[in-house]
């Protein structure tokens, strides 16, 4: 159950805010402002094994060097090239808190203005035929990004094996150049389907930005990403 939470909490002295917390249905409990990362930082340690000597910042720009995801809608997967995440270091908590009698946690990370580049490898599959391959660089900037975990089993936390549901909130700005004319002709101007698009993407990308952002900023959980 969830008494360790509350002992930890009323212990250290963290309150919630009081817009936050409804003292009628104590179901739900907030028990820092969102901006108190000392605060949420000791509830998640105080229910987890997740180590609070974090570094603390994430730089404005870094660089991966590959990145896949799929997108099974348009039968193609992507290999991003020395991929560029920029302002992920302005990125917040944006919720954060406890069903008590679900005995579960909600943690959610919402970031505005984030950019990727890379020089990008789209290979398009197709039925009883050979993979066709195309390269572009492509620069995305994403006004609003939110990324949210449904923890299960709030006093012994499994955040790595959490799924991180990603909502791209508003379309993004983007830049492609192909390298190639074989590249230009192929790529759609048709942006009918950029939201399924957008969606498939981060699938997979969102799981990465959540807990590099945790595990620098909040608590490391030591998740793979």
């Amino acid at each position: 159950m969830i008494y360790k939470v509350l002992i930890f909490v009323f212990s250290v002295g963290c309150y919630a805010a009081p817009q936050q917390q409804n003292h009628a249905n104590r179901e739900f409990i907030r028990p820092c402002y969102l901006n108190d990362y000392n605060c949420i930082r000791d509830n998640l340690a105080a229910n987890s094994k997740c180590n609070k000597n974090v570094v603390g910042w994430i730089p404005s720009a870094y660089m991966i060097k590959t990145f896949r995801f799929e997108t099974p809608f348009f039968n193609a997967s992507y290999i991003d090239n020395n991929l560029v995440v920029r302002n992920h270091h302005n990125c917040r908590i944006a919720e954060f808190f406890y069903n008590v009698k679900k005995d579960s946690a909600v943690l959610a990370v919402e970031c505005r203005g984030l950019v990727v580049s890379s020089n990008r490898t789209l290979i398009q599959h197709n039925t009883f035929k050979e993979d066709s391959i195309y390269s572009y660089s492509s620069t995305w900037e994403y006004p609003i990004i939110r990324m949210t975990t449904h923890i299960r089993n709030a006093n012994r936390m499994d955040v790595c094996n959490s799924f991180v549901y990603t909502d791209v909130a508003a379309m993004p700005k983007f830049v492609l150049n192909p390298n190639d004319k074989q590249t230009a002709n192929f790529l759609s101007k048709d942006l009918s389907y950029l939201n399924i698009y957008e969606r498939e993407t981060f699938f997979y990308r969102g799981f990465g930005l959540f807990h590099r952002f945790i595990s620098s900023i909040i608590c490391n959980f030591g998740c793979y990403y």
